[in-house]
């Protein structure tokens, strides 16, 4: 199966709210949850179904960084833009394939982090280059839970979702 499209860019820029009211005044995106965050706001394309096309981020102080993944507040290396692309996802049909990009990227040696973002399930990774991506996998809809849809703690248990996901 393998990738089905580009899911969404997530973007550093230098003021969240003056990025997200161009985007939204000139575009047509329309911020979803909180839109007065000023350090990030996540928005839909105007005629998308999808969770989210683009997200905004406030620029690279070293809260994301695209090498190790470290949120602690570490100054952006010299190849880690202050603002400009973060990352593109791509998503896939299921669950297993993103279990089988998860353990290639493992075995490469270019897995970042694993997340559980409730509705969609995430590997992040690396390119040759250092490029970050991620791919990810949305639970349908008509499987989706109430807990599916509150925030978690972010780890993805693989264990739990193959279980709950791959019926043999």
């Amino acid at each position: 199966m393998g990738i089905k499209r580009l899911n969404h860019a997530v973007l550093y820029v230098s003021d969240v709210t003056g990025s997200a009211a161009f985007y939204r005044d000139v575009l047509g995106f329309r911020p979803k949850g909180d839109a007065a965050s000023s350090r990030a706001v996540f928005t839909q394309a105007a005629h998308s179904d999808n969770d989210h096309d683009l997200a905004l981020f406030s620029r690279n102080l070293g809260q994301q960084r695209s090498g190790p993944f470290s949120p602690r507040g570490e100054t952006p290396g010299a190849h880690e833009p202050a603002a400009g692309l973060y990352h593109l996802a791509w998503e896939v049909d299921t669950l297993s394939e993103l279990k089988r990009i998860r353990d290639q990227l493992a075995e490469l040696g270019k897995l970042g982090m694993e997340e559980d973002h409730g509705v969609h399930k995430s590997v992040y990774g690396h390119d040759p280059d250092g490029l970050l991506f991620e791919v990810c996998w949305f639970v349908p809809e008509e499987l989706q839970t109430a807990a599916d849809r509150e925030p978690a703690d972010g780890q993805l248990d693989w264990t739990r979702e193959l279980a709950r996901f791959i019926v043999e």
